[in-house]
């Protein structure tokens, strides 16, 4: 069952009002913690990110191939498989949680724009059929309509079918055209861009954005991104009530498409032959195309008609003879001018053509458990979790590397688990087992937008009212050593020794007491929180886009179990130059940091599960938080759904 905000916020999991009191343990007592070395994580790292690896994109068999070592590992140390229960072959995949993907592409050689208008004044044609002139006597003749096309992914594309948008569908849609500047209709400020103008059976033409969202996102740009969850709130409000897209306002009104202007970036990647589908390339994406879950695709908010983006060739085209030019919409646009809104040529048409492919393809966590030795609470369970993937290949650097290896991001945190895990396994062994049960979760598609925590929250295969918190840990290996420098202000690095704790602040003080106490009696780092506040301040996550911040609570995979109302805390050190490049190589990692951090999230989860309460919520929690629980709640997160058996490709 999934708490709503209020209950969550307000009630005890379990009908336990209060945590236990936090007893610091002697350093044996925190589950063979100490065996915790920096070999065996230097040893796994030089393994997962490797350039044989190629990144761990999110699918490939660069990711697979991780995967079933992480998973070879937990079958190595006898840990429980908390994946597949049925149909499976061989001792791998139980540890293994599949997830069903699917990708829909673009067909270029099949997908058509064309204009059909009169030909320009004074001209004899251009790349369509040829005709016109004057008739004998002198009488002028009908002037000949011509077509032109457009070449797909040179002068136009579309972008469609990524995280909360709706999927790519085929697309087949003419009719006229109508400009209707950035196309946003906002409540508040009682902008409606097609008062006086018809866009029933047309299709609409926008550029630019409204002076709001144009802010959010260029004080954005440069922050981390890698598709983190938590999107910033809308300024504008909430979609669909205070404002309309162009394409649900074309919903409502009639319209059968809108053709958005391409910015400069958007151009830049069409002249990119190489760019591959994502960017609206021509050529093959390094990493394959993109992929989404289909058990996440839900109905949008409100409906839409399908868009696409138009490039410098098919923009002249569309704004060729009409009241303003190309070149004037381009840079009013860019320049957040109010353009007003007109209809175009009643002789001019555009018709779209847009033919697609569906591939099929899996990706899954893998999970392994240290079964508890209560009898009661072995059934309540403290998550460690960590992501596995990362963002796979890029062009090339000087010296020809295009693999971004990911030794930090987040080979770091996936190691730091695995030393965690044998460690563990190694203590029940000897007899030291702890009495809630201790699940370690290595998520697939963190990158692409917390798609593995969200699968695992969305469809747990136990009720997740019995995880007691989430400890998360992602960019756990690299310190300000000796001659350090980042020219980038946004980021912040930890020095030696010290560490990054982010949510519990914002979600649970019973939870940073137990870490603040289990450090003081253990590795002594210095605990760092810096990110962990919802309200930027100046001490405070001062240095991402205001008013907001980096957001950087909203960003990792620890967040989707905030969502389902549980405790978390997430570790990191930070970022630095080398984040989502070919340069996160293992070498540049500090291992003994890497060990510190690990030593100690393994004793706060040992404490976490022998202690006799639990730690509880805050009374107060962020409004976006609050939001985003009562959506989980709406779509139906949290029940309890048996593992898939392993799909179709998945790795044995």
């Amino acid at each position: 069952m999934v708490f709503a905000a209020e209950q969550a916020a307000n009630s005890a999991p379990q009908g336990k009002a209060k945590a236990a009191k936090v007893v610091a343990h002697a350093a044996a007592g925190y589950g063979n913690a100490d065996a915790i070395t920096q070999e065996e994580m230097k040893v796994h790292l030089y393994f997962l990110a490797s350039d044989q690896l190629e990144g761990r994109n999110l699918p490939s068999r660069g990711f697979d191939t991780a995967a079933l070592y992480v998973a070879s590992r937990l079958a190595e140390w006898g840990l429980k498989p908390g994946g597949s229960a049925a149909n499976t072959d061989g001792p791998l995949q139980p540890y293994l949680m599949p997830m069903e993907l699917v990708s829909k592409q673009v067909v270029a050689a099949e997908s058509r724009a064309s204009i059909t208008a009169p030909p320009p004044a004074g001209r004899g044609g251009g790349r369509g059929a040829g005709g016109g002139g004057a008739a004998r006597g002198g009488t002028p003749a009908p002037v000949a309509l011509r077509t032109t096309d457009f070449e797909y992914g040179k002068d136009w594309t579309v972008v469609a079918g990524g995280r909360g948008a709706p999927p790519l569908e085929p697309l087949d849609a003419g009719g006229n055209l109508v400009f209707a500047g950035n196309g946003y209709v906002v409540t508040k400020t009682r902008i409606n861009p097609y008062e006086g103008v018809d866009v029933r059976g047309k299709i609409i033409v926008v550029a630019g954005l409204p002076p709001e969202l144009a802010a959010q996102q260029a004080a954005a740009a440069g922050g981390r991104g890698g598709g983190r969850g938590g999107a910033a709130q809308n300024p504008l409000g909430e979609n669909c009530t205070d404002y309309l897209t162009p394409e649900e306002y074309g919903a409502q009104n009639g319209a059968v498409a809108v053709v958005t202007i391409a910015n400069f970036q958007q151009l830049s990647a069409m002249g990119n032959g190489n760019a591959g589908p994502g960017g609206g390339g021509r050529g093959p994406a390094l990493n394959g195309p993109a992929f989404q879950v289909p058990k996440f695709q839900r109905p949008p908010a409100c409906p839409a008609v399908p868009a696409v983006t138009a490039g410098l060739a098919l923009t002249n085209g569309i704004f060729q003879g009409e009241k303003m030019s190309a070149a004037q919409i381009f840079y009013g646009a860019g320049g957040n001018a109010k353009q007003d809104s007109f209809e175009l040529s009643a002789q001019k048409k555009l018709a779209l053509h847009v033919a697609v492919k569906g591939e099929p393809g899996h990706g899954e966590n893998v999970v392994g458990i240290v079964e508890g030795g209560d009898p009661v609470l072995k059934n309540e369970y403290i998550v460690i979790s960590s992501h596995l993937d990362h963002i796979g290949l890029s062009a090339p650097l000087a010296d020809g590397h295009n693999v971004n290896n990911g030794a930090d991001d987040n080979g770091s945190g996936t190691v730091g688990m695995l030393a965690m895990a044998r460690a563990y396994a190694e203590g029940a062994a000897k007899g030291m087992r702890p009495r809630r049960s201790i699940l370690f979760l290595w998520n697939a598609g963190e990158e692409k937008g917390l798609l593995g925590s969200q699968y695992f929250a969305e469809f747990p295969p136990f009720d997740l009212q019995q995880v007691v918190a989430d400890l998360n840990l992602d960019m756990i290996g690299r310190t300000k050593g000796p001659g350090f420098s980042d020219p980038d202000r946004t980021h912040v690095l930890v020095n030696p020794g010290e560490v990054l704790v982010v949510g519990p602040h914002v979600s649970s003080d019973d939870l940073e007491k137990t870490i603040e106490t289990v450090n003081d009696a253990y590795q002594k780092m210095t605990l760092n929180h810096f990110y962990d506040t919802t309200a930027p301040d100046t001490t405070h996550d001062n240095l991402g886009p205001q008013p907001n911040g980096q957001r950087i609570f909203y960003r990792s995979d620890h967040y989707n179990f905030a969502r389902m109302g549980i405790p978390v805390a997430f570790f990191t050190t930070g970022l630095h130059p080398d984040y989502h490049r070919p340069t996160d190589t293992p070498e540049k990692i500090d291992y003994q940091e890497m060990q510190a951090v690990s030593k100690t999230v393994a004793a706060v989860a040992w404490v976490l599960a022998n202690q006799a309460g639990r730690p509880q919520l805050k009374a107060t929690l962020p409004e976006q938080l609050v939001k985003d629980m009562k959506t989980a709640k709406d779509q139906g997160w949290g029940k309890v759904t048996p593992v898939l058996a392993p799909v179709a490709g998945e790795p044995k």
